[in-house]
């Protein structure tokens, strides 16, 4: 009986090993340039971050990183003084919403998704 039951689990592990493993995430791989501060679990770990003076509808760039390093990312890549005297259009859109996909956070306006990077500075 015992020699049975070996048998029957080193089936069952062969045929585990032999099997392609499943994905259980959707969306592209990070890239070779992915930035940890964009890493998330879940919608509720990110955030959207306006990376000029201007939002989204009105010539700048929303990206979404985790809500931990939000004001981080906003005071490296727009300093407060550097808006000061900037007129921005005001043109109206959907607001970005932060979502996570594939372990990575990012950005939904309408209902477009999209995983924008974090430019190299």
């Amino acid at each position: 009986m015992r020699a049975l039951v070996l048998v029957a689990v080193a089936v069952a592990l062969a045929l585990v090993a032999g099997c392609p493993k499943q994905s259980t995430t959707d969306g592209p791989a990070p890239s070779p340039t992915f930035d940890e501060r964009q890493a998330c679990g879940a919608d509720e770990d990110c955030a959207v971050v306006q990376l000029e003076c201007c939002d989204h509808c009105n010539g700048g760039t929303a990206v979404g990183v985790h809500k931990d390093v939000a004001a981080d990312v906003r005071k490296e890549y727009v300093p407060a003084d550097v808006c000061e005297g900037k007129a921005c259009t005001l043109m109206a859109c959907p607001a970005a919403e932060p979502i996570c996909r594939a372990g990575r956070c990012g950005v939904k306006v309408g209902g477009n998704e999209s995983l924008p990077e974090l430019p190299r500075r």
